[in-house]
This record gives C-alpha cells, structure tokens and sequence, in this order.
C-alpha cells in the first residue's frame, strides 16, 4: 500500500483534490477500463470489479495525476500560489498591532498554551465524526447541553460511550493532557526551533519528525510526507525528492494539518503578523499546498494579532486574513462565516450553513474545519469558554477546531481570565509522543517556548 491509503482511496481523493484546485478534470473522464488514459468518476469506482486489483487503480491514479500537467480552467475564480512572497503580496494589508510589555506577553503565553491544551483536551473524546445533531444529542443525554465543562465519558441513555482511548480527557478523569498530535505539532516545533537556532529549512520539518514522532502518529498529509521521507531513494538527489512530497501521493495537501501545527510560530511573533506567517509558511511548506498552508498561516496570524495590546476579534479576524491571499479559498470561506455572522448572531444557524456549504468535504480538510474556527472565535466574542465549547459543539474536527480556537482566545486574553476549572485539572503535564519531551510539565515548556521569543527566532 503507498503509505496511507490504497491506490484507489488516493484517486479518489486526488480526483476530488484536483476539481478543488481549478483543474478540468471532469473533462478528462474515460470511463472504459480498456480506454487509454482510463479517468472514472470518484462516484462510479466502486462499480468496477477490478476495485481491488492494485496495479489498475495504480495505473488509474498515475494517468490522474497527468492532469496537473494541464491548465487550471479559465474561468476558476480563485488565484492561489504556494511561494510566501506570492501569498502575502497578495493579501490584506496588516493591521496596525501595538506590542506587549513583558509581563502582558507572559500572561498572554500561559493563556495561549494552557488554553490549548484544555481545548484540546474538551473535544479530543468527541473526535468520532459527529455533526453538531449528533454531539447535541449526546450532550442532553448527559444533562450536558450546552457544552460547559469537559464532557462525561458515557451515556446511560444512548448505551454510548465516547472513545475509549480518551477516557483521560473525560470528565472527571482528567489528570494531565494526554497524547495528542495538536499539543505534539506544538511541541515539535519547539524542538525544530531549539535544534536549528539560526533557522530551518522545509526539509528539516521532516527531519525533525523522524527524529522524534512515530509514523502513526501523524494523519493525512503529514503521514504521507513522512512515508515519503522513509521512502527516499539514495540514488536520487535529496533535496529533489523532499521538493516533491507535498505533492507526491498526497491529495490531502490542503488538508487540517497546516492549521493545527503552527500555533508556536504566532508565540514567538507577537504583533508581527508577517513574520510568524513566514514560519508557519515554511514549516507548512514541507507537506502542504495552497490552502493547507494558508491554514497554518492563518493561524500563526491570528495569534500574533491575538499577542497585541488591545485586541477584539474583529482585530485577530482581520489579523489572520492578512496572512493568506484575498483570492483564495480560505480567505472566501472566513468572510463568508463573519458575514452569516452578521446576519444572524446565532452560532446554531450559521454552523448549519457551514455544513450545507462544505459538507461534502472530507472531514480533515482545511475549509469546513477553519469555518468552524472561526465561528468559534465570533460566537465567543473572546470568552474562553463560550468559544472553546461552540467550536466543539459544531463537530467535525473537535480536538484540533477547539484547540486552535483555545490557542488564539488565550492568547487574547491570558490566563487571568480563563476559568481553573479548565486547566488546573491537567496538573501542569502534558504526556506527549514526542520523544525530545516524553512527559512534560506545562510551565517548562512554556518557559521554553518565551526563550525562543527572547532570541528573536527567526527561520
């Protein structure tokens, strides 16, 4: 199997991914087997009897692939470069950000790290492809609804229990943070800034990776680029190689991953949205495209907005969207959120249009699960708890739309002014799969991370 998935699965995937970006690829469609360059719609392979014949679907995903080759279709209304100098030139102008005495900036820290770290741990047990009638359902069957503390591990109404794996962020059980590739993506950037203090490269995200987190610990795009880092040819020049990753056997190349990984860079960028932006970019980079990378820029932009004095939500919106082009995708589907936003002031209504507009995507792609970081950011006018339980209560992605929502509102408001109850039952541990950190306390990383903004890091 080439990493991840089955040919088959890919050329799905890819077919759909394709379509996304502007390629004709419907136009491309030779529905015979037999035919020459053979392309069947996503919706009809599972009528064919050689579904589970690898060397088809191999041959099948390969002449797919061809269609990158070919001009993106003239009438595609979205312009969107993957070179950082190409997306922030791009972009809105930043907003004008006033800079944080030090003390602000600790408390700001705390707030971010310690308000990701609960958030993740309040949606990490939900994380079962729940939409927001189903999380709804469980939570009255609970007494629970609306989301207010974190949530019990099982219902005696619905016979139901939520993961297993995740009893240790139930309500009630929780200790510490435990595992968790959103607190793992923070922690390995930290690592990637301390071992490369004079800066990184795109490839040294993949070296970092194999150096400290295992292959199934990573998902969609950032578990194919790391089979492509295992899978490098010493016949082959290197650097070539890891050029191709992003692209190679990876459709998931826009999905969530930009977006729960780059958070470290917006720390150590307070107020200089360009500069956590040009990290993130580059971290980003290594594995994804377009919009997977504006995601994590997004991000790394919004929490530097979020590290300023004074800041509203319209402020850390505006902030983010000056991290990735005005003609793309994702800065469509942000505005899009802040004007139903407008309309209605009602967190319930605009998630179900975010489900009516993007639910056909894959659960871990980048748009659906930003809009609902968003709306999360909106609906809780920066009240940590009022935005960290809607963006769970949404569904899809709840660990990483919850964490990323806790990052940025803690980041705006700092600890003083998020509830105990959150993070004083996580003890000030995180039990991380990384291997530089293996369990660690909350605060040392903390201290470690205001290190690198002491040095001014920059990749």
């Amino acid at each position: 199997m080439p990493g991840y998935a089955n040919y088959k699965t890919l050329y799905k995937e890819e077919y759909n991914c394709l379509r996304d970006e502007g390629y004709d690829v419907d136009a491309c469609v030779q529905p015979s087997p037999d035919a020459e360059g053979f392309l069947p719609f996503p919706n009809e392979c599972d009528s064919y009897s050689e579904g589970d014949d690898r060397d088809f679907w191999k041959r099948a995903y390969y002449n797919l692939i061809k269609v990158r080759e070919t001009p993106i279709k003239a009438d595609y209304p979205y312009d969107e470069p993957n070179d950082f100098e190409g997306i922030i030139s791009r972009a809105d102008e930043a907003p004008v950000l006033v800079p944080l005495s030090s003390e602000e900036y600790d408390s700001r820290l705390n707030g971010a790290f310690l308000g990701r770290c609960a958030a993740v741990i309040l949606g990490k047990p939900l994380e079962m492809g729940m939409n927001r009638l189903q999380i709804k359902e469980y939570l009255e069957s609970v007494s629970e609804y609306p989301l207010n503390d974190y949530v019990s591990a099982y219902s005696a109404k619905l016979d139901k229990r939520l993961r297993e794996d995740c009893i240790y962020s139930t309500k009630g059980n929780v200790k510490f943070a435990q595992p968790d590739d959103d607190i793992n993506y923070t922690l390995l950037a930290l690592c990637l800034a301390e071992t490369h203090p004079d800066g990184f490269k795109s490839a040294d995200v993949g070296w970092n990776w194999l150096d400290n987190i295992s292959y199934h610990w990573c998902w969609c795009a950032s578990r194919q680029s790391y089979f492509n880092m295992v899978s490098l040819d010493d016949t082959r020049d290197i650097d070539e190689q890891i050029n191709e990753i992003p692209y190679k056997l990876n459709p998931w190349r826009e999905c969530i991953d930009g977006q729960i990984r780059t958070d470290f860079w917006g720390y150590i960028h307070p107020s200089d949205i360009k500069a956590a932006a040009r990290d993130a970019h580059r971290d980003c980079a290594f594995s994804l495209t377009k919009n997977g990378i504006y995601g994590g820029m997004f991000v790394a932009g919004a929490i530097a907005g979020a590290m300023s004095k004074n800041p509203s939500v319209d402020l850390i919106i505006k902030s983010g969207l000056a991290a990735i082009p005005k003609k793309s995708r994702l800065y469509e589907t942000v505005t899009l959120v802040c004007k139903w936003w407008e309309e209605s002031h009602d967190w319930i209504d605009v998630c179900d249009k975010i489900y009516e507009k993007y639910g056909h995507l894959p659960f871990a792609a980048t748009l659906n699960n930003m809009a609902m970081v968003t709306l999360g950011i909106l609906a809780g006018e920066l009240d940590y708890t009022k935005s960290i339980t809607v963006a769970t209560m949404c569904g899809i992605d709840t660990d990483c739309n919850s964490g990323t929502v806790g990052s940025i509102v803690g980041a705006a408001v700092g600890t003083q002014n998020i509830p105990a109850r959150w993070y004083e039952p996580l003890n000030d541990t995180i039990k991380s799969t990384v291997a530089a950190f293996g369990e660690v306390k909350i605060s040392e990383v903390i201290r470690r991370i205001k290190a690198q903004k002491e040095k001014g890091y920059h990749a």
